[in-house]
């Protein structure tokens, strides 16, 4: 096995030990674009008051396309749903849900040609990066559900401290796994920022003049 991941090298073994959690993070992600998509008219009542009022704030300036607030806009949704690992996973799940269906509903409100268009530059990479987000969350629940799970066997023949100890060396690696997967995903973010900072909107225009 050691060598295999040796063969594999940085990043196919961190996607080999993380694969279910990728796949879980994608699974919900898309389903949930797949469902505010479908269900639209009777997600309206919820979402068309915040869709608008980031719309208001595009026309009056306070949203920027700038890299740099773009990405702390983005930095502070994956952090929320990373942290949401401590949670057992469940604030993740839930938040990556939210984000997918607010995206499908928002899809909605515009001809889907454009919205394509506009999007895809730097939709890809910034998908990619919120579903490494959420691996990273449900990696870090794992990690917090073995902790808890050690504690709970503790013995009472033992030194506790010492125990305990024990307990939180034995799952640093799942910590530091999760950590590596958010480092990813932020590369992945700032590069998605920069793209619908720089890139998007003249690279529509040009595809739409050009057609």
């Amino acid at each position: 096995m050691l060598k295999k991941e040796k063969y594999d090298g940085f990043f196919g073994g961190l996607y080999r030990r993380n694969e279910i959690y990728l796949l879980l993070s994608t699974a919900i992600l898309l389903i949930s674009v797949l469902l505010g998509y479908a269900f639209a008219g009777l997600l309206s009542p919820f979402f068309a008051g915040m869709l608008g009022g980031l719309k208001n704030n595009a026309v009056q300036g306070q949203i920027q396309l700038q890299t740099l607030p773009i990405f702390e806009k983005n930095l502070d949704i994956i952090l929320i749903i990373y942290i949401g690992g401590v949670l057992f996973g469940v604030g993740t799940a839930i938040y990556l849900i939210f984000n997918g269906i607010f995206n499908g509903y928002a899809a909605t409100q515009f001809p889907l040609g454009n919205y394509i268009l506009y999007n895809i530059p730097y939709g890809i990479p910034e998908l990619i990066g919120i579903i490494i987000s959420g691996a990273a969350g449900f990696r870090l629940a794992s990690c917090i559900y073995h902790i808890f799970n050690g504690l709970t066997h503790m013995r009472s023949d033992i030194s506790q401290t010492n125990q305990f100890k024990y307990i939180i060396e034995m799952n640093m690696d799942e910590f530091w796994e999760s950590v590596k997967l958010m480092v990813i995903a932020i590369v992945f973010l700032l590069i998605a920022a920069f793209l619908e900072a720089n890139l998007s909107v003249a690279w529509a225009n040009y595809i739409k003049f050009a057609i």
